[in-house]
């Protein structure tokens, strides 16, 4: 007879991306609270400064030793977990990168995508995902909207990410248009932004404080997530 009082296996949940999900240099980021709250065991493999095409930081900043998302995908536990929550594009939202290393949606599920565009390399992200963790929920968040990169960039680079994701069959989290929160509402951008440990406020947009990804990514999260918890 099976015991009731066995405590039900804990979720377990990886996270790829940038500093959304990493959490810039308070180590809080989007799952963090995520995961706290459903009993998660989580883990972070997202890096401060990823990108989705690799090394394309490297146009403004010089040469970087950080590992973009398929790396970070290519390096992780062989385990599968059960959600997978993935994000990227901040550090790829670029003039140069829309106007140049855009591409274009391919027709195939088979590898071979280049990764030199923007669109080949989250294909190949999507190809990984789909091919190391079969059988794992896959989400990609959406982030939100950014006083800190060109509008014009952001709407280019979200709609070709919505388009592969729909290719690949992933969950797509639109923290972008439907998360009600966009720094580039100023009085957005200073209750739930910061830069520094020094003020956890009054940033430049990009990164929300712990409160600002509780109130705003929690929700859409883990409503898309409900039915599988």
């Amino acid at each position: 007879m099976e015991d009731k009082n066995i405590q039900k296996k804990k979720k377990v949940l990886y996270g790829f991306g940038d500093s959304l999900v990493e959490g810039h240099c308070i180590n809080i980021g989007m799952l963090d609270r995520l995961a706290e709250k459903n009993g998660m065991k989580y883990q972070k493999y997202a890096r401060n400064g990823a990108s989705v095409i690799p090394k394309i930081r490297d146009f403004i900043e010089g040469t970087s030793k950080v590992p973009d998302i398929a790396t970070q995908i290519i390096e992780a536990s062989d385990i599968e977990p059960d959600f997978i929550c993935f994000d990227g594009l901040t550090n790829d939202a670029l003039p140069f990168v829309a106007e140049h290393l855009l591409g274009s949606i391919s027709e195939g599920y088979n590898g071979g995508f280049d990764n030199k565009t923007f669109y080949g390399a989250l294909e190949q992200i999507c190809f990984l995902l789909r091919k190391k963790y079969v059988n794992s929920r896959i989400f990609y968040i959406a982030v939100h909207r950014m006083p800190s990169r060109n509008e014009y960039v952001q709407e280019i680079l979200h709609r070709a990410a919505r388009e592969v994701c729909q290719k690949w069959s992933i969950s797509h989290v639109d923290i972008y248009r439907y998360g009600q929160i966009n720094t580039c509402i100023d009085e957005m951008r200073k209750k739930y932004s910061y830069d520094t440990t020094y003020c956890l406020t009054d940033g430049n947009g990009t990164h929300l404080n712990a409160q600002g990804y509780e109130r705003w990514y929690l929700p859409e999260i883990e409503d898309a997530m409900r039915k599988y918890l």
